[in-house]
């Protein structure tokens, strides 16, 4: 039954309170009719069994008549056994922002107060001397209550924070298919477009002219090397790695092609969550990809850059830089800026300045 209802073990276990109101049938320590304690003791363990129990299966209406029932029991127990009983106006820290997933500016929660106010004036005519102790049980609940409030739109936030981070998800990997796709074809279509001129060509020559037929076959046998090393290098472009990982990747490309690197403040992307850290690496790749193939630069510098608000990642040159920005130059830098919800900053002066700024909340 627990498992068909999905219930937990404290769901089950905030029934044993109902011993405070069960003792007292056989006490008879009651203030008030017996009966009429009896009566309003079974409806009350109906409403209370039913918010603990069964709130899954109700409708929000009956669970907010169930309510009222369980606020007027508590009003009646407190005049009838004492104070003690608000006790039970603990479950509604709980029940409020969790099960009704009400907030603090609902009539449910503004009832709530004054139930709280009603015991108070309740123990005030029938037990003056319990008020102390009374107003700092409710402050206890109001503080738990409150803090309850707090920890599900925390939670909220995180939901909302991993669903987004899951769209970005399906957006990388959307892109990277693209990417991959355009890699295959400007890397491989001549490829293998020469590959079967030359075949062709060499199986004509083969009776005529074997040493050109031979000459061509060691054309197809290079380029069929050089198309292996091309794919292998895109395999390893599709490795995940840190943004720390990819400016080291970076340091040894410009290296290896005489530029001048130096990147400054590159631990500060470990607070960078894996998703977004692809992306900003991705887009450091297409940075220095570009200052690689138009740049003409001998100096490449980049910085991250920390503050309150955002993350800022700095890349320039020394190179001709660009004349006049078209609207389509940096389009996929642009588009990868746009999905961590950035802003980029380009000045063309002695060379390219490449300025991203990521809002801190995208980054967490």
């Amino acid at each position: 039954m627990i498992k068909k209802l999905n219930l937990s073990i404290l769901d089950v276990s905030s029934l044993v309170y109902l011993i405070f109101i069960v003792i007292p049938l056989f006490t008879f320590d009651i203030k008030g009719s017996y009966w009429a304690y009896v009566a309003i003791f079974i409806i009350f363990t109906i409403s209370y069994v039913s918010l603990a129990i069964f709130s899954k299966m109700l409708s929000t209406q009956w669970i907010y008549i169930c309510l009222v029932i369980h606020y007027l029991g508590i009003m009646y127990f407190v005049y009838s056994l004492g104070p003690a009983t608000s006790l039970y106006l603990f479950f509604s820290s709980f029940l409020l922002p969790f099960i009704l997933k009400v907030t603090m500016k609902s009539a449910v929660f503004i009832m709530f107060l004054i139930v709280l106010l009603l015991n108070l004036l309740i123990t005030y005519l029938v037990d003056p001397m319990s008020v102390g102790f009374l107003c700092i049980m409710y402050l206890a609940i109001l503080l738990i209550t409150i803090g309850n409030f707090k920890q599900r739109e925390n939670i909220k936030i995180k939901q909302a924070l991993e669903e987004k981070n899951k769209h970005i998800n399906v957006l990388i990997a959307e892109q990277e298919r693209n990417r991959i796709g355009q890699d295959l074809h400007d890397t491989l279509g001549h490829v293998f477009a020469s590959l079967s001129l030359k075949s062709e060509l060499a199986i004509k020559l083969l009776d005529s002219d074997p040493e050109k037929a031979k000459a061509q076959m060691l054309e197809v046998n290079t380029m069929s090397k050089e198309a292996l090393n091309k794919v292998r290098a895109i395999v390893n472009d599709l490795k995940i790695q840190s943004f720390e990982d990819e400016v080291k990747s970076m340091h040894a490309l410009l290296n290896n092609a005489n530029l001048n690197f130096k990147f400054q403040n590159v631990e500060l992307a470990n607070g960078i969550n894996p998703s977004k850290q692809s992306l900003l690496a991705m887009l450091l790749r297409e940075a220095i990809n570009n200052i690689l193939k138009h740049a003409q630069a001998t100096c490449v510098e980049g910085r991250l850059i920390d503050s309150s608000q955002d993350i800022t990642l700095v890349i320039e040159d020394n190179g001709v830089g660009i004349d006049h920005l078209k609207s389509d130059d940096l389009k996929s830098i642009k588009t990868r800026v746009a999905l961590m919800h950035g802003t980029l900053d380009v000045k063309s002066d002695n060379g390219l300045c490449l300025t991203v700024k990521i809002p801190r909340g995208e980054t967490q």
